[in-house]
């Protein structure tokens, strides 16, 4: 960066902190429109880039900008001026469907080219050459044989998808939307930490900590390191503010000068995988995911804490081997020091709070940074003057710069990658060459990440990896239950630790500078300091109790597993346990930590019983060799036994329950999705419970299950973020009038368990138009919700029957139905019964027309995740449960009546007093009488919501069952 004079340094560093403040009123007040804050967000952020960093270190001038740099810099600002003074313009034109005017063309043009220069400063030339390398592709892929081909795209539908295209990526697409929002908060959270000290607390708590110990400064550096990179979110930050420190000390007490580089790195690069503020990467997860970001931090906290515990066994081990002693006592801060900066904790623990009660991430961060700055003025040392107030906001404008042109660059990519279908061709290429196993799958897209993470940031890295490697990792581990956050986690662990790793590792590269040592050395000692971060990465697919999710057994289980296998690794390589090892016992007791963290082909007991044996044998032979006196042979032995626990504890558990409904059970309430708001389906009242056929179908499932029907946690979900939801845990069943389709069922991940309810597409429009017939839609705005069936629907119908219409699209219903009542569309479009629920709740029904053409067949299912039969099973027999119960004439009235006192074989089997059906799939035998008696047979829960006892008034049709000319049926339930 140039140091500029005082002048224009000021006056660019009160440029980023006006904006960075801006944008923290932003995430406690609300952000502008996607296009509007996306836009700008890019227009503050990208000019000052050319005026902080020379084109060519050391040619160009190194105390201000040239003439050159004031161009860029005015050119950098164009496009994204353009796009948000039109960004009313930007929302409603059709994408490739209006004309990409020379204007936009010229724009989209100098935008490419001022972003890449910028990256090239700024951030990473490899970046800027990749996202080079895709626009090529996209320009000459037609000309590339097999795979690789691509169609012809011309340049103008280049430059659209690459800049104007802000649904799908490009510079204005929803990764800038997340870095602009959420992650531009808590960037300012991070920056106001270390403006109010709390890096000194960091640093104080990790001497007090470890200082006393062998080995004392270099266990400071791994605790003050990962508690410092929870609040920077950059390795190399990290490895600058915390190194400068920590290697020069350790150097001095003997680690050798690559080993301390190493050390330092692995630590900073651990920052980024420790929650409760992990690294930008993390908050992009959440948002491509649509997985709470609190959620994420509870499934990586087990996790990030085993990486930690790896670099401090490895340390330790080192630091025995070579005889490093702890520090010195006057050197180690006392704990009246760390209490006196106690109290910055508080804000960490009120955003941990929030997360946890799933507020928004942005305000989350905001609450939790001005609680930083209040708790701050409780002590004169750590009291935040304007000064510092300014600083903060600065540090957190010259963070957000650089990351805002990365992140649009990566929409770029991925944009091109999606545009082009080479997201599918590079993940069909690496599953041919996995040949259909998922083990050497893995191992081909950890290389891939850490490829990747060559040239480009960890985001970036993340970013494309994730598009290119997810979907196949969901169909290859589906046989293990593998969702969504189980693969995004594999991938992230990856991305993150690539800084670390050699060839090219930035964080090993930074450390080594301040060492004075080989940068590859140091990445290279970093990478087995870190060892933790490709066993634990191996465990998010193979040990999903490293997330925290299952039994307690399952979490112990897990854990122990991870403790074994890096004690070992981290042993073997340092030659020593107890005492100094030889090459034969190193090798044993690293083969048998291999194979305790890789070796996936035998059961987790299996794994962690050869561990506990070779760890054990080694350190009895050891003590034995030793002249240790009984104590410690004791302990050794009591250690052994607890840690070991786990084994015993599984060999004689009871046959656990599936995964879902363990998880379910353990958590005592079902998490069912449903739709954002929809009457009839599902909906809340005016006391909040949550009305429909949809709802009344959660109630019935957590009926069966938990043996109470208010056991639901209700999931609003948009047509875009339901599979997401499902395929990723946040839900246990999608029960949203979503429409089983094959692409559904076979790619998504998701099973469709019974339909229970049989519709078509329909139109719904205003009397007073005098549309009587769907033809007559000719030329009409038509509203529709996106990511649902109802716009293939509507292009394949208007397609067949010469038709052109202009849709006009929106993300959930609710917004849709507003746009038709103002009147800026002609007609509403989607499932009959929608519309026809749509219609009965308007003030006037008569007003409005639900027309007689149906344009598709649309049955509802409740879906599941693939993976666990136990869990489809429950569920498809609830729903076929209510219909057995209305063909037998059990009501919710007469349910436990008839339980005791029928004398028909088929009720006493429905209703649990014969037969075993619930024990069966792990529930008890009243499960479907609980159902029936919560909401009633399949009859009335129609009548209730959709048929006569409703306003809708919509007749059964094809929904009556088999024997009273509708289409719905049960298969015996015996």
């Amino acid at each position: 960066m140039r140091d500029l004079p005082s002048w224009l340094k000021h006056t660019i560093f009160g440029w980023l902190a006006f904006w960075a403040a801006v944008h923290l009123y932003w995430g406690g007040f609300g952000f502008p429109e996607p296009i509007t804050i996306r836009s700008l967000h890019l227009l503050v952020f990208t000019p000052p880039l050319f005026l902080l960093y020379p084109a060519f270190p050391g040619r160009s001038p190194a105390n201000r900008p040239s003439v050159i740099d004031w161009i860029w810099a005015a050119a950098s600002a164009a496009p994204h001026l353009w796009a948000f003074v039109n960004a009313g313009a930007i929302n409603d034109r059709m994408e490739y469907v209006d004309p990409f005017t020379p204007l936009m063309m010229t724009l989209a043009i100098v935008c490419m080219v001022t972003m890449l220069e910028a990256i090239r400063r700024a951030v990473e030339p490899g970046l800027a050459w990749m996202t080079v390398g895709c626009l090529a592709y996209m320009q000459f892929g037609h000309l590339l044989p097999g795979v690789l081909n691509t169609r012809v795209f011309t340049p103008a539908e280049i430059m659209e998808a690459a800049w104007l295209v802000p649904t799908a990526g490009g510079v204005y697409g929803p990764l800038t939307g997340i870095v602009a929002t959420t992650i531009a908060v808590f960037i300012l959270f991070g920056a106001f930490m270390q403006g109010s000290g709390t890096g000194r607390l960091f640093a104080n708590f990790g001497g007090a900590v470890a200082g006393r110990y062998t080995g004392g400064p270099a266990k400071v550096a791994v605790v003050s390191s990962g508690l410092f990179g929870t609040m920077s979110g950059s390795s190399v930050a990290n490895v600058i503010t915390t190194g400068a420190m920590t290697i020069p000390v350790m150097m001095r007490i003997g680690y050798k000068p690559a080993v301390a580089a190493g050390i330092e790195s692995a630590s900073s690069v651990g920052g980024a995988l420790m929650p409760p503020v992990m690294g930008a990467a993390a908050f992009v997860m959440a948002e491509i995911t649509n997985i709470p970001y609190g959620d994420i931090i509870v499934a990586a906290a087990l996790g990030a804490v085993l990486y930690y515990f790896a670099i401090l066994a490895a340390v330790h081990f080192e630091a025995k081997k070579i005889g490093i002693k702890p520090m010195a006592l006057k050197d180690v801060p006392a704990w009246r020091e760390v209490l006196q900066d106690v109290h910055l904790i508080i804000p960490i623990g009120v955003l941990v709070y929030l997360m946890m009660e799933r507020w928004s991430g942005n305000f989350a961060a905001f609450c939790s940074t001005l609680a930083m700055i209040a708790v701050s003025m409780l002590r004169a040392r750590t009291r935040m003057g304007w000064r510092a107030i300014v600083e903060s906001l600065v540090n957190a404008g010259l963070t957000m710069a650089p990351l805002a042109v990365a992140i649009a660059a990566s929409g770029v990519i991925v944009s091109v990658l999606t545009a082009t279908g080479m997201v599918v061709a590079f993940g069909g290429i690496i599953k041919e060459m996995s040949g259909g196993n998922l083990g050497l799958l893995l191992v081909l897209l950890c290389i891939t990440v850490l490829v990747l993470g060559l040239g480009i940031p960890t985001t970036p890295s993340y970013i494309i990896a994730a598009a290119i490697g997810v979907p196949q990792l969901l169909e290859l581990g589906r046989p293990l239950g593998v969702d969504m956050l189980q693969a995004h986690m594999f991938i992230f662990y990856f991305a993150v630790i690539a800084d670390a790793t050699p060839p090219v590792a930035a964080a090993a590269f930074a450390a080594a500078a301040i060492a004075k040592a080989s940068p590859t050395i140091a990445s290279i000692h970093a990478s087995r300091f870190g060892i933790a971060g490709f066993t634990v990465g191996f465990a998010f697919i193979y040990d999903p109790g490293i997330m925290l999710r299952g039994s307690l057994l399952d979490i112990l289980s897990a854990t122990a597993i991870q403790v074994f296998a890096l004690t070992m690794i981290t042993a073997a390589y340092a030659g020593y346990l107890l005492r100094p090892m030889g090459v034969v016992l190193r090798v044993i007791l690293g083969l048998g930590g291999l194979f305790a963290a890789f070796g996936h082909v035998a059961t987790g007991p299996v794994r962690l019983g050869i561990a506990v044996a070779v760890l054990g044998a080694i350190a009895l032979l050891q003590l034995l060799a030793s002249r240790k006196d009984t104590m410690i042979r004791t302990t050794a032995l009591l250690l052994g036994l607890v840690l070991a626990s786990p084994v015993l504890a599984q060999t004689v558990a009871p046959q656990q329950a599936g995964p879902t409904l363990s998880a379910v059970r353990a958590r005592g309430v079902l998490n069912c999705g449903v739709s954002t708001g929809d009457p009839a389906w599902s909906q809340p009242d005016s006391q909040g419970v949550w009305q429909g056929l949809d709802a009344d179908l959660c109630r019935a499932i957590a009926a069966a299950v938990l043996g109470d029907p208010s056991k639901v946690a209700w999931h609003p979900l948009t047509g875009q973020t339901r599979f997401a939801a499902l395929s990723g845990g946040q839900i246990d069943a999608l029960a949203r009038t979503t429409t089983w389709t094959f692409l559904r069922d076979a790619v998504n991940g998701l099973n469709f368990t019974a339909p229970y309810f049989m519709d078509g597409q329909g139109f719904l429009v205003k009397v007073a138009s005098g549309v009587e017939h769907a033809r007559q839609l000719d030329g009409a705005a038509i509203c529709i919700v996106s990511a649902s069936t109802h716009e293939l629907n509507l292009q394949d119908w208007a397609r067949a029957n010469n038709i052109r219409f202009q849709p006009v699209v929106f993300a959930d219903k609710n917004e849709a139905r507003i746009a038709y009542e103002s009147g800026r569309c002609d007609a509403y479009t989607a499932d009959s019964s929608q519309i026809a629920a749509l219609r009965a709740a308007f003030p006037d029904p008569s007003a409005h027309r639900v027309l007689a053409d149906r344009i598709s067949k649309e049955p509802y299912a409740v879906a599941v995740r693939q993976g666990d039969d136990q869990w489809f099973d429950i569920v498809r027999f609830v729903v076929f449960g209510l219909m057995e119960a209305e063909e037998l004439g059990v009501t919710r009235e007469n349910a436990a009546q008839l339980a005791a006192t029928s004398d028909r074989p088929a009720v006493q089997r429905l209703l649990g007093r014969t037969g075993d059906l619930g024990p069966a799939v792990g529930l008890d035998r009243a499960w479907l009488l609980n159902a029936i008696r919560a909401v009633g047979n399949y009859g009335e829960v129609y009548d209730r919501h959709l048929g006569a006892n409703s306003p809708v008034g919509l007749p059964r049709g094809p929904n009556a069952l088999w024997n009273a000319g509708g289409v719905l049926w049960s298969p015996p339930i015996r």
